[in-house]
Formats: structure tokens, C-alpha cells, sequence
């Protein structure tokens, strides 16, 4: 492992480094691996050094060969009288009183407010197309959850808005949300920063070519070692896209519009629903001649009327009248490892407080129910009113993966 860990900097100082400087790299590189990510703040301040070590490839790289890597969160919010997309950076395992626990991060100016798909991947998080004044757009961002700083990355072909991404076999495949052709399946490569146009061989079913192309949900499921991309767009027309064999196939429908915010655990679809339920369906309905059957996540009773006060997720790229505000539910869900994470706005005293409930999950073989736990639940940040009549405070995506 090579690395110039000694390089002199303009105002570089000897005595707040020395003793890394008498290490061996590796030795050194081990050492910060053992670091949570919550210290690394503190640790850039200490010098050029520290930073670029703590920043650097190889140390990620170290952390996941020692197992040392920590589930992180990102949430990105959208708050009344704020004009930007805001992220958040959420470490579920630290301590409530720990001053890193939610990290605000400095928001890219020209990120659609909505409607677009983001998906993590490697080291970071890409935002991909969305809505900007009524118009789709074609732009990428990339945010480095590394240092938390943004990149522009290659604009794709075609603008897209409410499209369904996925990463598959580390490359990230986007279809959907743009005017015709319908399907045109694009795909990035972060190895070498480039957008392809995929020609589909077989085309996609004449019933996805005439129904619409904007997507409300998404899910990457792998089976049999092959992954497929289920995807469900607003009329409730199932579709899948198998990106090894370049084929697509129709899916189920599912006609229930109230249904939101499909989150994968463990190869099981979760999903949020009005009336503040949680529930789950087999990936293998999506596509089966049996239809989608959807059960209730049992042992929940207890979390419906806080969520039931939480309100929309997201509205998409076109807005509806405020009085469906109070009908959509507005929880999001995410994960930490095997256990689910659960996010919902909740109104206290004239500010918004946005919480967390982490949840065990435990499938019972005599009834093949799936029973939640309730392991903690806490606010994690407030948001105060606006002046104007204060409306919610939108949790647009939630993000989970390892650094």
C-alpha cells in the first residue's frame, strides 16, 4: 500500500504529526482504520496530513478489509421556506448526545427540489435527473461521503424525471421518467465516468411501450445469483428488467396509489402505507401468476398514530392540491444492517421534528408472519416553522450503506 503520508504542506506542522511520521504506513493505516466516522471532524482539524489520510482511498479501503466499516444514513430533507434540497448525514449507533450524530451538509445549488432517483454506490451518492421549473433535467450529481463535497459528473442522454435507477453489478442502470422512446435504458459507469444508450433486444412489451414511464418505486432483487430491477410507475403497471440478459419482462400490477416508498432488507420489499402500516411482500410476487400479495409487518401497533400525523413523502414531479397532503403517508424507510429504519415528521411545539424508530425484523417459521420490534425511537434533528402557515417538512430520500 503506497502512499506519501509524509509530504511537506505550506503550513504543515512537524510536532502535531510526528508521531504518524514514525510509523510504518501500514501501521499508520491501520491505526485510523480502528477511527469511527464520527471523530474523523475532529481529526481533520489537526492537520493537512490527518485530512488527507482521513480522506484518502486507501484508508476505506483498509476499513473494509478489517471489517471496520459503520452503517451511515443520509436523509435528505425538504424544508418549508428553504429553497435547496437539504442531506443529512445520521450515525444510528452513536450516542444521543454525541455532537456528529446528524451532520447537516452543505447542499448542491442546482439539485432538483424532487423527482429524482438517487441510489449509493461506492463511496458516495448520485442524484440523478429530476425536476427543475417544471422541466426534466439530464444532469448528475455526485455527493462524496467521504469529505461531503459535491461533483458535477456527464449529463445523460436524455431528461429524465421520476425515473427508476438501480445498481447492478457496479454499474448504475436508469429507465423511466422521460418522453418518448419510453424505455431507453441508459447506464453510468463510475469507472470511467461515461453514459451508455443500451439497445434492447428484445424491446420491451408492447403494454410498457403504451403505458406510462414514470416511476413511483424501485427495487434491485437478486435471485438465483441473476439481479433484476423491479420497477412500478404511476398507473401501477409492474414491469422488471433483467440488465445480464438485456430483456424485460411485465410485472404485476398494483393499484393501490396510497402505497408508498418501497425499501429492500434482506431481499424482502417493505413498503409505507396510509393509515401508518408497515408492509412486506415476497420479491418473487412481483412477477408470479399468483399476483403481488401484501402483508402487514405484525407487533406495530403502537407506531400508527405518530405515523399517521406524518405526511407525504415526496409529491413527484407534479404537485397536487394541499388537501391530499393529509392523505399520503409520509414515513420513509431505511435500514441499519438486518434491521429497519423508520423516519416520519412529527409537529411539537410551533417546529418540526423529524424522527427515528430502529426495528428488528423476525420472520416466524410457524405462520411465515413478519414480527417487528421496536428497539428505539427518538427525534433526531428539529426544524422550526416557517412564518408563513407552516406545511411539512418532506423526507424526499433515505439512503443506507457501509463506509
Amino acid at each position: 500500500m503506497k502512499r506519501n503520508c509524509r509530504k511537506k504542506h505550506k503550513n504543515y506542522c512537524p510536532q502535531q504529526a510526528c508521531k504518524l511520521s514514525v510509523l510504518p504506513d501500514d501501521i499508520v493505516m491501520n491505526c485510523l482504520a480502528f477511527v469511527s466516522r464520527l471523530d474523523h471532524g475532529s481529526l481533520y482539524l489537526v492537520s493537512k496530513l490527518h485530512r488527507s489520510l482521513m480522506l484518502s482511498l486507501e484508508l476505506y479501503q483498509a476499513r473494509s478489509l478489517m471489517g471496520c466499516t459503520e452503517h451511515c444514513i443520509y436523509l435528505c430533507l425538504s424544508i418549508p421556506s428553504d429553497p435547496f434540497a437539504r442531506w443529512f448525514a445520521f450515525y444510528p449507533k452513536a450516542a444521543v448526545n454525541h455532537p456528529s450524530r446528524l451532520v447537516p451538509i452543505r447542499p448542491h445549488l442546482y439539485q432538483p427540489p424532487e423527482a429524482s432517483s438517487v441510489v449509493a454506490h461506492g463511496w458516495g451518492i448520485y442524484v440523478i435527473g429530476g425536476m427543475i421549473g417544471r422541466k426534466r433535467s439530464s444532469r448528475v450529481f455526485f455527493l462524496d461521503c467521504r469529505s461531503h463535497t459535491w461533483t458535477n459528473l456527464p449529463s445523460m442522454g436524455f431528461a429524465r424525471a421520476s425515473a427508476a435507477a438501480g445498481v447492478v453489478d457496479g454499474k448504475i442502470y436508469v429507465f423511466g421518467g422521460c418522453k418518448k422512446p419510453n424505455w431507453v435504458v441508459e447506464v453510468f459507469d463510475p469507472k470511467t465516468q461515461t453514459w451508455d444508450a443500451l439497445s434492447n433486444k428484445p424491446p420491451p412489451p408492447d403494454d410498457l411501450n403504451s403505458s406510462s414511464s414514470l416511476m413511483h418505486e424501485i427495487a434491485v432483487i437478486e435471485e438465483e445469483k441473476t439481479k433484476k430491477i423491479f420497477g412500478l410507475n404511476e398507473k401501477g403497471d409492474g414491469l422488471v428488467y433483467i440488465p445480464s440478459q438485456g430483456i424485460w419482462k411485465t410485472g404485476n400490477s398494483d393499484t393501490n396509489e396510497l402505497r408508498k416508498g418501497w425499501h429492500v432488507v434482506d431481499n424482502v420489499i417493505y413498503s409505507c402505507v396510509t393509515g401508518g402500516w408497515i408492509l412486506w411482500c415476497e420479491a418473487s410476487d412481483l412477477e408470479s401468476a399468483g399476483g403481488t400479495k401484501w402483508r402487514q409487518v405484525m407487533g406495530l401497533e403502537d407506531l400508527r398514530g405518530t405515523l399517521c400525523a406524518s405526511k407525504v413523502v415526496s409529491y413527484g414531479w407534479s404537485l397536487p392540491s394541499l388537501d391530499l397532503d393529509g392523505i399520503f403517508p409520509g414515513h420513509k424507510l431505511s435500514n441499519s444492517g438486518p434491521n429497519m429504519l423508520l423516519f416520519w415528521d412529527c409537529p411539537a411545539n410551533k417546529k418540526w421534528e423529524i424522527w427515528c424508530a430502529e426495528i428488528s425484523l423476525q420472520r416466524r417459521k410457524e405462520t411465515g408472519e413478519i414480527w417487528g420490534t421496536v428497539e428505539w425511537s427518538e427525534a433526531v434533528t428539529t426544524i422550526e416553522y416557517p412564518l408563513h402557515r407552516p406545511r411539512h417538512c418532506k423526507i424526499l430520500y433515505s439512503l443506507s450503506f457501509n463506509l
